[in-house]
């Protein structure tokens, strides 16, 4: 059951909607409920309405009233903040069993067939539109997912066909490829995720984390899969216990690590029990050296990003692309994102050409500029330098026209060209 895609439905008709699993544990609240108040949806959603903590926020608690009663319930709910609510809870059954919980504020159901009739067809029309919108933007779960070359498109496919069939899913490749992506965006759209990195902290700590009281592998937790991060950290004690929590919780396990199953089972760092879960479902990120074609995409994706993030309309000249093309990104898509993004933050320009990228990239760029360049590159490559440490130096097209030696009405042209922007 989609809770947040019914709640948001729900929402859409009449305002202040929970809903708790048949466990009687809280999977959405609405942004209507908590607007005003001083809890957030974090402090509620994951929560068993009965708690200690539940019951202290709702005085009573509709929602435990009706868990306890199987029964429509309908009374005066104090919150947190002494705000008092007319509410009603109703249980939800399907197949003589409880289902789901709905509560509501001053909201009257003439009936929930008719409410699930009409669910029904708007998350039909709902499917359609999502389908459309995937096909023209290639998103997947909300996010776009970049896969122009064929290896980008055969790991999104291997991905989606384990995560559709419900089996786990062992993703490696080099550092920053996008394993934690591809699981993100191709797990998400099933449902709740949990991530964890095993990379910074001792085998103590993953223990208390991942298998202690509170942690998030539990059946409570309303997540439906866990990414594991640096899954090779584990000891084959920790993996054997880890997957068995999965398993008991009915968590869906993603192992993410820069190495293969059959490189680990090498060095004999795995357990019988790891090799067996994840051995037939992995699949190889490559670096994005290995898959060129993505690398102009990721380019645009982050440029584009950046320009909207900071309010800006930052262009490459098709030189500067070429440099950026031409560079070997050895820290992959984190570094071209950590370097579009700079760049357009702190370019004064519209227009960046080679001039204005990193030292680092036109360092290995230049000598391909300077084989494929005409004389006319050449010589605004030249003039463009010279004119903006002029501007950047004077501020003004007087004193860089007395600089250069042309006139005010050249250095303003040149400025605006190399610049783009307009000056006195």
């Amino acid at each position: 059951m989609d809770y947040e895609q019914l709640g948001h439905i729900l929402e859409s008709i009449h305002p202040g909607v929970t809903i708790a699993d048949s466990s009687g544990v809280f999977r959405f609240v609405s942004d209507s409920y908590l607007s005003g108040r001083s809890v957030k949806g974090s402090d509620i959603i994951g929560k068993f309405a009965g708690s200690e903590e539940m019951m202290k926020m709702f005085s009573p608690c509709v929602t435990q009233m009706v868990f306890e009663s199987h029964k429509r319930v309908t009374t005066v709910q104090k919150g947190v903040d002494n705000d008092e609510t007319f509410v009603t809870g109703i249980p939800v059954f399907k197949d003589g069993e409880l289902e789901m919980i709905i509560s509501y504020s001053s909201w009257e159901i003439t009936g929930f067939d008719d409410l699930r009739e009409r669910y029904n067809v708007l998350q039909y029309q709902n499917k359609k539109l999502l389908d459309e919108i995937e096909l023209m933007t290639g998103r997947d779960g909300g996010q776009r997912y970049i896969a122009q070359s064929s290896r980008s498109r055969d790991a999104r496919r291997l991905a989606g066909v384990f995560c559709d069939a419900g089996c786990p899913c062992y993703i490696y490749g080099p550092t920053g490829s996008g394993k934690s992506y591809l699981a993100s965006t191709i797990y998400g759209k099933k449902g709740t995720l949990y991530t964890y990195d095993c990379a910074p902290v001792g085998e103590e700590v993953i223990e208390k984390e991942l298998l202690g009281e509170g942690s998030m592998i539990s059946p409570l937790s309303g997540i439906y899969a866990v990414i594991i991060k640096h899954i090779d950290r584990l000891s084959p004690r920790l993996q054997r216990a880890v997957l068995e929590k999965c398993a008991k919780a009915g968590i869906v396990p993603v192992g993410l690590s820069e190495h293969s199953v059959e490189e680990l089972k090498g060095a004999d760092k795995l357990s019988e029990e790891f090799i067996s879960e994840f051995e037939p479902y992995q699949v190889q990120m490559y670096s994005l050296g290995e898959r060129a074609e993505d690398l102009k995409s990721f380019i645009d994706y982050y440029l584009g990003s950046a320009n909207k993030k900071y309010s800006r309309s930052v262009e490459f000249t098709p030189r500067a692309m070429g440099c950026l093309l031409g560079y070997d990104w050895k820290e992959n898509i984190d570094e071209v994102h950590r370097t579009i993004e700079r760049i357009v933050l702190t370019t004064e320009k519209k227009k960046v050409d080679v001039f204005d990228l990193p030292d680092r990239i036109t360092g290995g760029s230049s000598e391909v500029f300077a084989q494929n360049a005409s004389l006319k590159d050449m010589l605004e490559f030249y003039e463009s330098g010279l004119v903006m440490r002029a501007y950047e130096k004077y501020r003004t097209s007087v004193a860089v026209a007395q600089k250069l030696g042309i006139s005010q009405a050249t250095a303003v042209r040149k400025i605006h060209k190399y610049a783009g922007r307009d000056v006195e």
